[in-house]
């Protein structure tokens, strides 16, 4: 996994894509998308973890298909050349949950980081937040799997 430091991320906030992935169980009582709402690094972009995983199953969090992929990334504005950094401000750090979805649908793992320390230390380092919410347009977004990264019961145990 590529980490990156905060203070990378500062001197390069225009030259990426920002992602707050964050995620918490529910018994903390916690709002990934009312937290981002109220604040988060500039220019980021909120990811739903529980919206945008498969939705016809009762599993939590499982990989959604090819196609509903291309279109998520496509409603993010994200590109296939985009570099991304993606960060989280929970206690099971869900970004990198959001960086292993990235590196299965194909995009480029030299382009996708996860930022080091997350939102907290972002936030302990007194540096700039925001609530600006950023306009998204929307891209066209092609997805590819990797499917070599994940394994079936009947695979694990052979």
């Amino acid at each position: 996994m590529s980490l990156v430091d905060t203070n990378w991320l500062e001197k390069n906030l225009s030259n990426v894509k920002v992602i707050d992935a964050s995620w918490h169980m529910p018994q903390t009582k916690r709002d990934g998308y009312q937290e981002y709402y109220k604040e988060h690094l500039p220019n980021a972009i909120f990811f739903d973890l529980d919206k945008n995983s498969k939705i016809d199953t009762d599993l939590p969090h499982m990989l959604t298909d090819l196609k509903s992929w291309g279109g998520i990334m496509g409603s993010m504005g994200l590109e296939n050349s985009d570099e991304i950094v993606i960060y989280d401000n929970s206690d099971v750090i869900s970004s990198c949950r959001f960086w292993y979805n990235l590196i299965y649908f194909g995009h480029d793992p030299q382009l996708v980081h996860v930022l080091d320390g997350g939102f907290k230390k972002w936030k302990t380092e007194n540096k700039i937040t925001s609530n600006t919410i950023v306009t998204i347009k929307k891209s066209n977004y092609k997805a590819s799997e990797n499917k070599i990264l994940v394994k079936n019961k009947k695979e694990i145990d052979e």
